[in-house]
């Protein structure tokens, strides 16, 4: 049965050991009668768009720390902690919403699935653009990337 999404336990455990490090939802766009693949390809388009209009930039940002130690037979001190942020990241974000919206679509913010709710069940991924439910959840997948499930419509 090709396009099933079956969910071995091994595999749940290690997404949601993972998922204690990434956000509880995942914000996409929805347009009622669109593929999944239709989805993608549009937002790509923006996201293509967005970094054209708004490439990154990249700051650098010196936190100075106190750190003093005996290094190599010598006293020293460290001279700080550089951090780098892309103060362009979110007009980038803010385009690709508004180019979305141009394309017909609305943001929308699904949960993430936890163990609780998929209770040892496979599901099939949703293929089609869904009607916003709350029996609908992001499933983070093998090898990267995520997919939308329906938990009323195990298996």
């Amino acid at each position: 049965m090709q396009g099933l999404f079956k969910v071995s336990k091994g595999f749940l455990l290690s997404a949601l050991m993972l998922a204690g490090c990434t956000s509880s939802s995942y914000q996409t766009y929805l347009k009622s009668g669109y593929s999944v693949e239709r989805v993608n390809r549009d937002r790509a388009e923006c996201d293509v768009e967005a970094n054209r209009l708004f490439p990154a930039a990249n700051w650098p940002q010196t936190y100075p720390t106190a750190t003093v130690g005996y290094w190599g037979g010598g006293w020293g001190g460290a001279v700080g902690v550089i951090h780098t942020t892309d103060v362009n990241a979110g007009m980038r974000a803010q385009h690709r919403t508004q180019c979305m919206r141009t394309k017909g679509y609305t943001p929308y913010t699904f949960p993430r699935c936890t163990q609780d709710q998929m209770a040892g069940q496979s599901y099939a991924p949703i293929t089609r653009s869904p009607q916003p439910s709350e029996t609908i959840c992001a499933l983070d997948v093998q090898g990267g990337g995520w997919t939308l499930i329906d938990l009323s419509k195990p298996l």
